[in-house]
């Protein structure tokens, strides 16, 4: 199996001109094959990829990673696996791998995944195929291009001076609680997606609407926008759909939370709280 380290370098591109090695990431349903050895996920060269006795059904080009030429092998259902291999959802694996491989991963999955949903052109109906520079389907009866679909997200943590604004939504599992999010609609701006989904959500108000950074997020194809806003008014209220439960916590007490190691979530409160605990410290203006 190939290693990657903190100096690994995985370059997106959409076209393999470069023609270098091939080495491979193998996907099958949405489960990824990992090295039962080391835990990790399972990058096999043409070698080994040979003579694994694996049955393909799809091969994608993801970008260069270092040296390498990396593709994603999607599996036939009945498909064998190499010997100490085993399969896991992505899910069960965020926090565990190196950052570098979430990337690899979630533009893997989402590619695998669109390309099963386009094989018929939304046009005329007819089969596609896939374009030969771009990365899309092709429909060569009407010239019907096809790109990858991500779906723009907010995600948000409101804050009121030292209180962090979380909630729990339906589908969490157990007590954990998180910042709010939501699709943008078409024809919004982010701000004004910002202000109806914590408004719809919560029934407060907010401004002051910060940017802080973003999270390619594959489940299934979602771009989450992160943002700090302030409280501006309103009685907290969840809606009882999606959010069953919302409430004010102490930076220094706060509830269950997402890890910033796997989550925007996390990392928009864990910067609030260092943010808060930093103003504590002696000297500090």
């Amino acid at each position: 199996m190939i290693s990657l380290n903190s100096k690994t370098t995985f370059i997106v591109e959409n076209t393999d001109n470069k023609k270098l090695d091939k080495i491979f990431l193998v996907i099958k349903g949405e489960e990824l094959l990992i090295d039962n050895v080391s835990q990790n996920l399972a990058l096999i060269d043409n070698e080994q990829y040979k003579w694994s006795e694996m049955s393909v059904k799809t091969e994608h080009f993801i970008g260069y990673l270092d040296s390498n030429s990396l593709y994603a092998l999607e599996l036939e259902d009945e498909s064998s696996l190499m010997a100490e291999t085993s399969l896991k959802p992505f899910r069960t694996l965020l926090g565990i791998i190196p950052d570098i491989y979430f990337g690899i991963c979630s533009r893997s999955i989402q590619l695998v995944e669109w390309n099963k949903k386009s094989k018929y052109c939304g046009v005329c109906g007819s089969e596609t195929s896939m374009h030969s520079i771009e990365k899309a389907m092709f429909c060569k009866e009407c010239n019907n291009l096809i790109y990858p679909r991500i779906s723009p997200c907010i995600i948000v943590l409101v804050t009121d001076k030292e209180r962090l604004l979380l909630a729990h939504n339906k589908g969490f599992p157990g007590k954990m609680y998180s910042t709010l999010a939501g699709f943008i609609e078409v024809g919004e701006t982010v701000e004004e997606t910002i202000k109806r989904e914590i408004f719809e959500e919560v029934n407060i108000k907010v401004k002051n609407c910060q940017y802080y950074g973003s999270q390619s997020w594959p489940f299934p194809s979602q771009l989450m926008l992160g943002f700090h806003a302030e409280y501006d008014g309103g009685e907290l209220k969840p809606d009882g759909d999606e959010i069953d439960i919302a409430d004010w916590f102490h930076y220094q007490s706060l509830p269950e939370v997402p890890p910033g190691s796997i989550s925007i979530s996390g990392r928009l409160i864990e910067s609030y709280v260092n943010k808060l605990t930093k103003k504590d410290l002696p000297g500090f203006t």
